[in-house]
């Protein structure tokens, strides 16, 4: 159903897109598939529309916004492994092994920002940005965490 739906969208999008009146649009689904509504169609008919929309000119377009915000995924450790990078490290680790549900650099961050916001009242908004006696702290919260989970 939201394949059908899907695809609904787009013909109408390809309809606004070449500039079609409703006679001209109309006209166009008879032609393709006996029917003057998308509504009455099946998934086929509905793809037969939209491959004449694209002959006469149509292109479909990513979205230009995601529907979600998309995660961060951790960076690449660069010369020495310092602190924050064990700490990553640690993080990825519990997401593989199903510790924590979500592995991203955002969810990283949100975490950081919990701990360090009991710490001290304000939180540090990225991990990158935590002294090295916040790191620490973090650090020893993850082993606790790993631990209490693998008993």
């Amino acid at each position: 159903m939201q394949q059908r739906t899907r695809i609904i969208q787009l013909i109408h999008v390809g309809k606004r897109e070449l500039q079609l009146d409703d006679d001209t649009y109309r006209a166009l689904l008879k032609r393709e598939t006996g029917s003057d509504s998308c509504k009455a169609m099946r998934i086929e008919e509905l793809d037969r529309v939209l491959s004449a929309m694209e002959r006469q000119g149509f292109k479909r377009k990513k979205s230009a916004k995601p529907k979600q915000t998309e995660k961060r995924l951790s960076p690449k450790t660069q010369g020495k492994p310092d602190v924050i990078s064990k700490i990553r490290a640690l993080w990825i680790t519990m997401a593989k092994e199903g510790i924590v549900r979500d592995g991203s650099e955002t969810a990283l961050d949100a975490y950081v920002r919990r701990m360090t916001r009991h710490q001290n009242g304000e939180g540090v908004d990225h991990i990158a940005w935590c002294d090295d006696e916040q790191a620490i702290r973090i650090i020893e919260a993850l082993k606790q965490w790993i631990k209490r989970a693998k008993d």
